[in-house]
């Protein structure tokens, strides 16, 4: 999802310790104690936060090799603030404000607060912007999926079995504090997922596929098993999260459970024709208000294309592509697909028809191209060229224009948009 993860379920942020009078009153010049919000606000800022006219979204960018992460104003495309961590492989992006680095070979996850986020109350919004900092990380061995859902964010460690739960409440207060502490069955390449006040967690294999996920069970807020479902899931790897159900990939297809009157079952969704263990989808890439979700059908170096997918009505829309696809996404009303491809150039598609739309040549070079990434900030795509240490913006709306290229001076490997 970071890669952006799917998160479906209500986000609305708690406002309670922070309001002063109700939103649409007359007050003029409300501060908090150690904030500031412009006049006329009904919304006191945080602490060590200012209110601004409008959003300001922020790029951040991971280097894996240097382990440096970096935050850029896209206003100005000026950074704001490095942070130093060891190697950092994967960034997951947190309510458009918080950004999980995650260290695997370290066994350290940081927590980083970018600084710049936006509440939305209906009928108009409010606009933050603060320093970025790391607020917290987390701690164990082998971390790996980072699963964000139910107002909660769930970081599994493979080799402790485990997921430390840190709710969103404790996020807006400048702390990583673990809440939950989610058990698995043993130690395993696995995940835990939150979903409708329960916890989707996999459930290792036997023999010689012990360390992989092969199955899911559900746990209660207290960590015990409710169901350990039937429906077997090998390898399972990518996920999605939604309201009342959640799926992930599986080597023969994807696992769905939901819950319907309190009842949870599970089912397995077949993938599409010439879709297999080689070519299924790894990772899901998703967007708030719409089922709809995206993968490369395979791996980066061995792909034809790339895969849709609706659960609700089970159907599957395979794209095919004249170079194998190195990351996708979808636009924010999820009418746009996007692909970036080993040979360099960024395609937009119509995400309903799979038909193609736009192309331009992003990524410098005539060798193809092995690793690239796309993340999408209000409609402007950008999407990384490792290689050359740029960011590439694309106005997807109009005709995958070039807008910008932003060198930022390390070889991004995860990138993710806050504060649009």
């Amino acid at each position: 999802m970071q890669n952006r993860t799917l998160v479906r379920a209500a986000l609305a942020m708690s406002i309670t310790a922070l309001v002063s009078t109700g939103c649409g009153s007359d007050a003029t010049d409300e501060t908090a104690p150690s904030g500031q919000s412009r006049p006329g606000s009904d919304l006191a800022a945080e602490a060590g936060a200012t209110e601004v006219e409008g959003p300001e979204p922020r790029l951040v960018v991971a280097d894996a090799l240097s382990g440096r992460v970096d935050v850029l104003d896209l206003t100005t495309a000026d950074k704001i603030h490095s942070f130093h961590f060891d190697h950092p492989t994967v960034l997951t992006t947190v309510k458009d404000r918080y950004a999980f680095a995650v260290d695997a070979s370290g066994g350290t996850v940081h927590v980083v607060d970018a600084g710049s986020w936006t509440i939305d109350h209906g009928d108009h919004n409010h606009s933050y912007t603060k320093a970025p900092i790391e607020i917290g990380k987390l701690t164990g061995e082998q971390p790996g999926a980072v699963v964000i859902g139910d107002d909660k964010v769930a970081t599994f460690f493979d080799a402790d079995g485990r997921a430390d739960v840190i709710d969103f409440a404790q996020l807006r207060k400048d702390s990583a504090e673990v809440g939950e502490v989610v058990p698995s069955a043993s130690a395993h390449a696995g995940m835990a997922i939150p979903v409708a006040d329960r916890y989707l967690v996999s459930r290792p294999g036997t023999g010689a596929g012990a360390f992989a996920p092969a199955s899911f069970e559900l746990r209660n807020a207290d960590s015990g098993v409710e169901t350990a479902f039937d429906v077997a899931c090998p390898a399972a790897n990518g996920h999605a999260v939604f309201d009342s159900y959640a799926l992930a990939a599986c080597d023969d297809g994807v696992f769905l459970a939901r819950v319907t009157g309190g009842q949870w079952t599970a089912e397995k969704i077949p993938y599409p024709e010439g879709i297999g263990p080689s070519t299924r989808p790894t990772a899901f890439r998703g967007t708030d208000g719409t089922p709809l979700l995206a993968a490369t059908a395979g791996s980066p170096t061995a792909n034809d294309g790339v895969l849709l997918l609706d659960p609700l009505t089970h159907h599957w829309t395979h794209v095919r592509t004249p170079a194998a696809a190195l990351d996708v996404n979808l636009s924010g009303d999820g009418r746009s697909l996007f692909a970036v491809l080993a040979d360099g150039t960024f395609r937009v598609f119509d995400a309903a028809s799979g038909a193609e739309t736009a192309s331009a040549t992003a990524l410098t070079g005539d060798k193809p191209h092995e690793s690239a990434a796309i993340t999408v900030g209000g409609n402007r795509a950008y999407v990384t060229d490792p290689e050359a240490k740029a960011v590439i913006e694309i106005d997807y709306r109009d005709n995958a224009r070039i807008a910008r290229r932003l060198d930022v001076g390390i070889s991004v490997s995860s990138v993710s948009v806050v504060g649009s």
